[in-house]
């Protein structure tokens, strides 16, 4: 294992020329470089041995919200499409949980939460909105 000390220069990557260049070591701790300058642009950079994996290459990651997301977002979907008669919108109205809602922009719409006091999420066609609601 070879230790290094300031002033040595190493071949990394360079975040801000996207390529593997000469640096020169700034900042050592416990024998590993630190910190580095690059001898191409002279901008100071935490040192990185190689590029980052790019994308498609090794592990694909799902986040797990965005799964619950479209759980959620099918569930709210079949239930704009059980056709109760939906309520008028206007911001003076209070609505429910589960109200469908006629709005002249967004259409029809599911009131799929409630913020209190005086706001509710609604699921439209395009997604969801946060919107202003009369109290109860």
């Amino acid at each position: 294992m070879t230790t290094y000390k300031m002033m040595d220069e190493i071949i990394g990557y360079c975040t801000k020329c996207k390529l593997e260049l000469n640096q020169r070591i700034v900042r050592v701790d416990a024998g590993r470089p630190k910190r580095v300058l690059c001898l191409t642009c002279n901008s100071e950079r935490a040192y990185r041995k190689s590029a980052p994996a790019k994308a498609g290459e090794g592990k694909t990651r799902i986040p797990r919200a965005s799964a619950a997301k479209g759980d959620q977002e099918a569930e709210w979907r079949t239930k704009l499409e059980r056709r109760k008669a939906p309520k008028a919108y206007a911001m003076d109205k209070p609505f429910l949980l589960d109200d469908h809602i006629e709005h002249r922009l967004f259409g029809v719409g599911l009131v799929v939460s409630l913020i209190h006091p005086d706001k509710i999420n609604v699921f439209f066609q395009d997604g969801l909105k946060t919107m202003k609601c009369g109290l109860l």
